[in-house]
């Protein structure tokens, strides 16, 4: 076992039982430094501290020096430097991914609830026509909005999580089946829209279909055709070339801003991926700043601006709930194949608020 998977260990045990750092120096006899130390992999402890962690922790020697999963296959990317405090949360969210995936394959097992992942590599196709391929290929009609993308992921056999990264610089990643997806990572951070977060989930389906040889951890920079294959795949996917004529054309009375507005509620996207979509199959819009256009009349019929990311007529985060995992847990509780305890730690909350949730599901609130 690696020094730095015990640091991961105890820190993942001290969430579980809701310690701080203090609290826990306190309960082992060891200065609040020494404790950060070991939390980082900085130093080996002596088998008396290990005693003594194990003891404040609630846990066995096995769980608290079991050794962290790797990711062979996990594609993250981004074009932005990170901070020193950014890179050390992106290394937790592969270490939280890599657990995260290593719970769910125990939990398929556990219920025998394993679900194929049957979606088509298109390597090589042009986006346009990977992402009409793709759609009918999930029962989706040249014409229909993609109601519930979550759901839709989920039952395709993609493995989805919506959490937050700690940073903002990166909205998504996605793993292979090589270590248990494919599954897709969503970023939730404060200020990151619904409509965003729903674009990331279609973007990186996009790398799924369309790049399946880019599934190398080692690799971190962007590969720019990369990322304009997955976006036109994704605004595709969302808002496909027919529908968005014949909304169009229906609306053709309203006001253009009420009309993007209108059609933009209807395929739960962002403005900017309609405007963005309308000038993909409307050649005389090519040279339209609509952006620039979309902000100053909206500005003068709402008096809002856009700045800051501001989104109109916004998505709830009602609109985007993944559930297969967190069913999958509560099934295994029920079925007693997994403890209260383990549980708690794959939901990433106490004891206590374990007990009050399978509370909650045996009175069917």
């Amino acid at each position: 076992m690696a020094i730095q998977d015990l640091g991961d260990n105890v820190r993942r045990h001290m969430k579980l039982q809701g310690l701080t750092i203090p609290e826990l120096s306190s309960l082992i006899g060891m200065g609040t430094a020494a404790v950060s130390n070991l939390l980082n992999g900085k130093t080996e402890p002596k088998s008396t501290t290990l005693i003594k962690l194990a003891e404040a922790l609630g846990v066995s020697f096995p769980d608290l020096l079991a050794d962290a999963p790797r990711l062979e296959s996990l594609r993250y990317r981004t074009a932005i430097t990170l901070s020193g405090r950014e890179k050390a949360a992106r290394d937790q969210l592969r270490h939280d991914t890599a657990l995260w995936l290593a719970n769910y394959k125990l939990l398929e097992e556990s219920i025998k609830e394993e679900l194929a992942y049957l979606l088509p590599a298109l390597n090589g196709v042009s986006p346009d026509i990977a992402a009409a391929k793709l759609r009918k290929e999930l029962g989706l009609d040249a014409t229909s909005p993609v109601h519930d993308i979550a759901a839709l992921i989920e039952q395709s056999g993609i493995k989805l999580r919506i959490r937050p990264f700690g940073f903002k610089k990166t909205f998504g990643l996605s793993v292979g089946q090589a270590d248990g997806g494919p599954a897709i990572i969503v970023n939730c951070e404060a200020g990151i829209s619904i409509e965003r977060q729903i674009f990331t989930i279609a973007h990186e389906l996009g790398h799924l279909v369309l790049h399946k040889d880019s599934y190398v951890a080692t690799r971190e920079e962007e590969v720019d055709n990369e990322e304009v294959e997955a976006n036109a795949f994704a605004g595709r996917f969302l808002v496909p070339d027919e529908g968005l004529r014949v909304a169009w054309e229906e609306l053709r009375g309203l006001h253009w801003i009420d009309a993007v507005l209108r059609v933009k509620k209807e395929y739960k996207v962002s403005y900017k991926t309609i405007l963005y979509r309308l000038k993909d199959i409307y050649p005389a819009l090519k040279e339209r700043q609509l952006d620039r256009d979309f902000a100053i009349q909206y500005n003068e019929r709402f008096g809002h601006d856009l700045k800051d990311h501001y989104e109109p007529e916004a998505l709830s985060s009602s609109d985007l709930i993944e559930s297969r995992f967190l069913g999958h847990i509560r099934k295994a509780v029920e079925a007693e194949a997994i403890t209260m305890s383990r549980a708690a730690e794959m939901l990433d909350i106490n004891l206590e608020e374990m007990r009050k949730r399978a509370m909650e599901w045996r009175d069917g609130v």
